[in-house]
């Protein structure tokens, strides 16, 4: 048996190749039209991601982590005020929290699911919190609407960080269009690349009018500090070359999720559930080890060909790493989730013959 699966090993690719038809054309476009932050082709762009989602401001940025920190200029804080998020989320969300003087307030997730847990966030909220970030993570949807509507009667801001959630869907509609700030990355390995990049995007216009002002050094007026967020004019072209092929994209990807939900039969494992009225987006596929260590599971897939990121970036709650020890506060959900998952890609760019062997590959799996 072990020398069949040997022979079998295909070396499956972590992300595709974001490239489309309208690549060159855009990017020769900006060649001559200007590459800053403020050139026309970023303000296309924007426009473009405004008209996919129906929210009206939209602000594009140098990062994901960059979106969250321009995110944070839409509320008000002072130094020491707090944000309450879930320690299952990357440190990429936490780390522009801290550069700007706030605390991080760990709070936990309800169980088999990255949004927070309703009873634990109350107990989170206190007279410094100054927002909530929810992060659903590989491109599964949270019951953020929930989270919202307890933050409304508290008059508490939510950001949302939809780094993977790029066209998910809960109840009928965009995830992103609930919360009072969404943010995006366009980074190489997300569902949509411009390289280096991402968005914020907002129905509030005095809140992005205070945002697009932080990203363009205050709007050098000398009343409010700012530093420089702006994503270029390539990147730009890019992305609104790339923005036109969203919704394709998001078809094959979940044209592969359900071929290969349809053909795993494996008892020792499960799809992460859906809320009710909720739709991945395919970013990847979310599988839970059923009463086992779940990293018994990532070890195997990556062993035999098939990337994981809970295997590559050692997922663990983040109040575990020593830069964010001092803010620990133990989330026995979290630490459970984390340690029971592994990620399976669903990328555009793999075959038939890819998807076969991942299904056969985890089919065959026997947990020790």
């Amino acid at each position: 048996m072990m020398s069949t699966i040997a022979l079998e090993t295909r070396h499956i690719a972590e992300t595709c190749i974001h490239d489309t038809p309208d690549d060159v054309a855009e990017l020769a476009r900006a060649l001559r039209g200007g590459l800053s932050g403020t050139a026309d082709i970023v303000a296309e762009y924007e426009a473009a991601l405004g008209g996919l989602y129906g929210l009206p401001h939209v602000i594009a940025v140098s990062s994901g982590a960059a979106s969250v920190h321009a995110a944070l200029a839409g509320v008000d804080f002072a130094p020491g005020d707090e944000v309450v998020l879930a320690p299952t989320c990357p440190i990429c969300t936490v780390l522009p929290i801290l550069a700007q003087g706030l605390v991080p307030v760990f709070c936990d997730v309800a169980p088999n699911s990255f949004g927070l847990d309703p009873d634990d966030l109350q107990r989170c909220l206190g007279p410094r919190t100054r927002a909530v970030i929810e992060v659903p993570m590989w491109g599964y949807p949270i019951p953020s609407d929930r989270t919202w509507t307890l933050l409304r009667e508290r008059g508490i801001p939510l950001i949302q960080d939809l780094a993977h959630c790029h066209l998910t869907r809960l109840n009928g509609d965009w995830l992103a269009r609930i919360g009072d700030i969404c943010c995006f990355s366009t980074h190489d390995c997300k569902f949509m690349s411009t390289g280096e990049g991402g968005f914020v995007m907002t129905a509030d216009a005095q809140r992005a009018e205070r945002i697009r002002a932080y990203t363009r050094f205050g709007n050098l007026t000398g009343q409010s500090v700012g530093i420089n967020l702006k994503l270029g004019g390539l990147q730009a072209a890019l992305g609104l070359a790339r923005s036109r092929q969203l919704t394709r994209h998001l078809d094959i990807r979940l044209s592969n999720r359900e071929r290969l939900l349809a053909e795993l039969d494996n008892p020792a494992l499960r799809e992460l559930p859906l809320p009710a009225h909720g739709q991945a987006n395919g970013y990847a596929l979310l599988l839970q080890a059923v009463s086992h260590d779940g990293r018994q599971l990532v070890r195997y897939q990556m062993a035999r060909g098939i990337p994981s990121d809970i295997g590559k970036y050692d997922n663990q709650p983040l109040y575990q790493l020593p830069l964010l020890e001092r803010y620990r506060r133990d989330c026995p959900n979290a630490a459970r989730l984390l340690r029971s998952l592994t990620t399976v890609p669903l990328h555009p760019d793999l075959s038939g013959e890819d998807l076969d062997y991942i299904a056969r590959t985890l089919n065959d799996y026997a947990p020790s």
